[in-house]
């Protein structure tokens, strides 16, 4: 909710809850000629007093000391407010027994203890509302900061992952004198950048995030050359539409890793299609054999995505993953909306 919408949440809140002196009233009927009437009166001073010690406990007494575990302020600070809202009413606003009987049509109440326990009960309603209210808020916060911890630390993990991956490509084609070694290395620099100035932000550009993919498969086609078939097609239209940033790259990172093999047959196949609140990514690939230490990591970059989908597209995401005995495909379909 915006700030404004919550400003205008709490108004409305107030209002509602300084009428119930009025709407509850004992009075057979309603007039406004009851807001001059002492009974109506100290109930509504009651009631504001409430209200101010809610938000009072909600922003202060709670996080301050309740939070600290500095319970004896805690409690002092409630009671204090207890015994204001019991008697400040009284102070401000005295009643006459002949004038409650007026306004009630009923006899007057035959102890002070009587007369006060509704009080009594609304301050502790309003003490377990605010107290209730502000742990759940806590417990969302932390909630929160602890996905955006996660979220960090699995892009933090993909960064250093890629870059090692892309200069051994680089590395490959230096060794070889490639021509397109220059172009390589513009091509990463390009890449870097946009991982350093653009996934800071939960949700960027569909258009820069399929840049930073069309960027990575050309460089490992650069890579690659003749002995691997990429087949990499986009459908739909990428314009006014936005994704999470590296979402999407672990799954086709995963195909270049573990599906090419110089002296193997190696065929990737990347599809990405995008309709007007959904992005499909098919990537299929021939599983070719590796040494030991690369088969221990397989499945690094596909859980890494698997959490990132879970952190980001609750509820929003599907992922299907085939692993047969000579290919491997992952599907993946996403609600941008």
């Amino acid at each position: 909710m915006s700030s404004s919408g919550n400003i205008i949440f709490h108004i409305i809140g107030c209002l509602l809850f300084l009428s119930f002196p009025i709407l509850l009233s004992p009075h057979p009927s309603f007039s406004f000629e009851m807001l001059s009437n002492h009974f109506t009166q100290r109930d509504l001073i009651t009631y504001f007093l409430g209200l101010c010690f809610f938000y009072c406990s909600y922003y202060f007494l709670i996080p301050r000391f309740y939070f600290e575990k500095n319970y004896v302020v805690y409690v002092i600070g409630i009671a204090a407010f207890l015994v204001m809202l019991i008697f400040l009413p009284r102070l401000l606003v005295q009643i006459d027994l002949n004038e409650y009987y007026q306004f009630t049509k009923k006899a007057p109440p035959k102890s002070f203890l009587f007369e006060i326990k509704h009080h009594v009960l609304l301050f502790f309603g309003i003490l377990f509302a605010s107290l209730a209210l502000k742990i759940n808020d806590r417990w969302k916060k932390s909630s929160s900061e602890k996905l955006i911890s996660e979220l960090s630390y699995l892009k933090a993990q993909i960064n250093p992952h890629f870059l090692f991956n892309t200069l051994n490509s680089i590395y490959s084609l230096a060794i070889e004198k490639s021509e397109h070694t220059a172009t390589a290395i513009v091509t990463l620099s390009g890449m870097m950048r946009y991982t350093i100035s653009e996934t800071v932000e939960k949700f960027v550009s569909l258009e820069k995030e399929m840049n930073y993919i069309n960027s990575y498969i050309e460089l490992q086609k650069l890579r690659l050359g003749d002995t691997a078939i990429v087949n990499y097609i986009v459908d739909g239209d990428i314009s006014d539409k936005t994704i999470a940033p590296l979402v999407l790259i672990p799954f086709i990172e995963n195909a270049f890793k573990h599906g090419v093999n110089p002296e193997e047959t190696s065929q990737i196949d990347i599809q990405i299609s995008v309709s007007d609140t959904y992005l499909y990514l098919h990537v299929f690939n021939l599983k070719v054999p590796h040494n030991v230490q690369t088969q221990l990591r397989t499945g690094y970059g596909l859980e890494n995505g698997r959490s990132q989908l879970k952190i980001l597209y609750p509820n929003k995401h599907t992922i299907k993953i085939e692993n047969k005995n000579l290919s491997f495909t992952v599907s993946i379909k996403i609600n941008l909306s």
